[in-house]
């Protein structure tokens, strides 16, 4: 697969970026989640680059965007993605995020709501629970006062991480899937995770859902164990106009997972939209 690729400076930030398909067609978005990089739309790039120009950009602390840099937020996130348009000289782009991209889909819903003409929403959350902010942080202190360094990665983590977070789905049958997902989870460092959890706990979007007024399509995986269906579900409630569907198999990776149900209701959202 080859992409135009650059690391772009961006709010002061390096930010690694990958453009596929035509100069002149419209936008179509994609940011990863939390723990993974661009790599982890692979799947899409051939579905969408004959007809959209696919953007794809590491997040910061992630793949080869600000490796090392300092405390971020969510509205950051939102800010870069921004940034990457102007530089690219993209108006408006349909936005697609996973998990942490999407949380930086829904800032820029309230901050840069006239850069979309769509957003997706999949496999995430708009705060994270109590219970599970307390969790994450004893986590965080526990990496902290191992002998990690910045450059300590998931690779002795990701068989465990792979077990817990995909859904139904096997090696045997899906062997392109575990490979992906193991090459990106045995380059990600706990140093960059940390620093988007902490972003993570300074957010609270799930009392502004009424705010967004963006075309917006819910994606849960059926058997995402971090942010089931039945999660999901406020946003597709909450958000006026929004539509959910639920993929079969899928656990917190739908679109890596059962590529071909993913690309297959993306697709049908965004023509229903230039209809």
């Amino acid at each position: 697969m080859t992409s135009q690729q650059e690391i772009l400076n961006i709010n002061g930030v390096d930010v690694h970026v990958t453009v596929d398909g035509p100069e002149n067609e419209t936008a179509l978005t994609f940011a990863h989640a939390l723990s993974l990089d661009l790599r982890s739309f692979d799947p899409q790039v051939a579905a969408f680059r004959d007809k959209y120009k696919v953007v794809r950009l590491d997040l910061r602390g992630h793949g080869k965007s600000d490796i090392g840099g300092g405390p971020f937020s969510m509205e950051d996130l939102a800010g870069d993605v921004a940034g990457v348009l102007d530089r690219l000289r993209i108006k408006r782009t349909h936005f697609v995020g996973s998990s942490l991209g999407a949380m930086a889909g829904m800032a820029l819903a309230f901050n840069y709501r006239d850069r979309l003409s769509s957003l997706t929403f999949m496999a995430s959350q708009g705060a994270l629970r109590p219970e599970r902010i307390v969790t994450a942080r004893e986590s965080l202190a526990k990496m902290r006062a191992s002998d990690a360094t910045p450059k300590t990665t998931f690779a002795d983590q990701t068989e465990a991480m792979l077990a817990r977070l995909l859904g139904d789905i096997d090696e045997a049958t899906a062997p392109e899937t575990f490979s992906l997902l193991r090459q990106i989870l045995g380059k990600t460092t706990l140093f960059g995770q940390a620093r988007a959890y902490e972003a993570i706990f300074g957010m609270n979007y799930d009392t502004r859902l009424t705010e967004i007024t963006t075309p917006t399509l819910v994606l849960a995986g059926a058997a995402d164990p971090s942010t089931p269906p039945e999660r999901m579900q406020m946003y597709a409630d909450g958000i006026a106009g929004a539509r959910m569907v639920i993929l079969e198999k899928a656990g917190h990776f739908p679109n890596v997972e059962t590529p071909k149900a993913f690309n297959a209701a993306l697709i049908a959202f965004l023509d229903e939209l230039t209809d």
